[in-house]
Formats: structure tokens, C-alpha cells, sequence
């Protein structure tokens, strides 16, 4: 099975609950090179620097918008990183989510098992 999945957030001063999703999404994946893209904006909690900090350690894909640069709240975020993406499906999760092992490919598997379903898990 090939990976066709991007993880995507967008977040506003979350830092604490965004680094236990990162570190899920890394350490839980199936693939765990999977892309993986985070918005932040106008965030002044420490999440800038913590993504710039790790974003190699993590594998991100990351933009930031720095203090009073853009408003597009959350809706707008997910729209912003969804442009992004260059693989077949995309999972938007919350900075505040937290994954199960495997999450990835069981959800791939729904998809493979109804090939011709138009369908959001």
C-alpha cells in the first residue's frame, strides 16, 4: 500500500495540546514519513518557534503567519493548508487530537475497500 494521505492543522495558541499531536501523528502513523503541513497564525504562545525549532525533527511542512498579518481563522486555516496538498486525501485534525497506532492506514483501508464511494470518514 502506498501512502495518499497529507495530515493537516491549522492552530492558534495551543502549543502544549499541538506538540502531543505532532508527536502522535509521528510516532502512531503507519507511514510515518507521511506529509504532514501545520498553519499557525498570529500565535504568541511559543507555537512559532516551537515549529520552526522542530520542524525538521518532525517532518513538517510548515507557515506561519506572524502576528496580525492574516485573519483566516480556523475554516480559513484548513482551506489555506488544503492548498497545499499534493496527495490524493487529506485528514485535517485538530491541534488538540490525539491518534491512535495505525490510524492512517485503517483509514486508507476504508477508502481502498470502497473504491467507487464518495465518502468523508
Amino acid at each position: 500500500m502506498i501512502n495518499k494521505l497529507t495530515t493537516c492543522i491549522s492552530t492558534y495558541n495551543n502549543i502544549d495540546y499541538l506538540k502531543l499531536a505532532v508527536k502522535s501523528v509521528r510516532k502512531n502513523s503507519y507511514f510515518k514519513d507521511n506529509p504532514f503541513i501545520i498553519h499557525a497564525e498570529n500565535c504568541n504562545d511559543g507555537t512559532n518557534e516551537w515549529l520552526e525549532k522542530n520542524k525538521h525533527k518532525y517532518n513538517l511542512e510548515i507557515y506561519i503567519e506572524p502576528n496580525n498579518k492574516i485573519v483566516r481563522g480556523i475554516g480559513g486555516g484548513m482551506d489555506f493548508v488544503a492548498s497545499k496538498v499534493k496527495t490524493e486525501f487529506i485528514n485535517f485534525i485538530h491541534s488538540d487530537f490525539y491518534v491512535a497506532k495505525n490510524w492512517d492506514v485503517e483509514l486508507l483501508n476504508v477508502f481502498d475497500k470502497y473504491p467507487n464511494e464518495p465518502m468523508m470518514v
